[in-house]
């Protein structure tokens, strides 16, 4: 008897697949997490998708950072990957599951969208340390220095700032994604901290 197989869960495995991939975190990682990552995520799947609140996300994706730290190992397979790497891997996957593919279902994503952090790398930190250069104490200078949940929620928290400042239309998923462009395009420029809210890319 040929194995029946469920079309949507295989396509949830694929979209992590591709999330991890998409993440360009993987190279940093010792050989073989890339399926440690895989299998956590997919198994605690149920508590992202069903999350009713904020809180309840929040409650998801710590416990799988607080594992990452634990088990991820980075290429001289003795120290373990810090907070902010393992939490940037996750936010891509995330972006990509919830934001790019709209899964669960289409009204479900809207709702979690809402509560997705900004996948901050080393060039977005830099922007905001220009901006908020006294905010955090001491200011991180790549992902691998941010070293615990506080340092991490910080600088989510600075996201949020610069949002609420400069773009008040845009969620953090967005600002990532607007800022990952902009850095890499050099589009970013030295008045960017003073700017005016503008009304987004995504929404002209």
């Amino acid at each position: 008897m040929v194995q029946q197989y469920d079309p949507a869960k295989i396509r949830l495995r694929n979209v992590i697949d591709m999330g991890l991939n998409f993440s360009a975190m993987l190279r940093l990682y010792w050989t073989g997490s890339k399926r440690e990552l895989y299998q956590n995520i997919f198994s605690e799947r149920k508590k992202l998708f069903e999350a009713k609140s904020k809180e309840e996300f929040t409650s998801f994706h710590s416990g799988i950072c607080d594992w990452g730290v634990g088990n991820i190992h980075l290429r001289d397979g003795e120290t373990f990957a810090s907070y902010g790497q393992i939490a940037k891997t996750l936010d891509v996957v995330l972006k990509v599951a919830i934001y790019y593919c709209h899964l669960p279902d289409c009204e479900k994503c809207r709702e979690i969208s809402r509560w997705l952090n900004a996948a901050v790398d080393t060039k977005m930190m830099a922007m905001l340390r220009r901006c908020y250069p006294h905010a955090l104490k001491p200011w991180p200078t790549t992902v691998h220095e941010v070293s615990d949940r506080e340092s991490y929620n910080a600088i989510q928290e600075l996201v949020r700032r610069f949002i609420r400042e400069k773009h008040p239309d845009i969620l953090p998923v967005q600002f990532d994604d607007i800022y990952w462009w902009k850095l890499n395009k050099g589009k970013v420029y030295s008045d960017e901290c003073s700017r005016q809210p503008a009304v987004s890319p995504l929404t002209k």
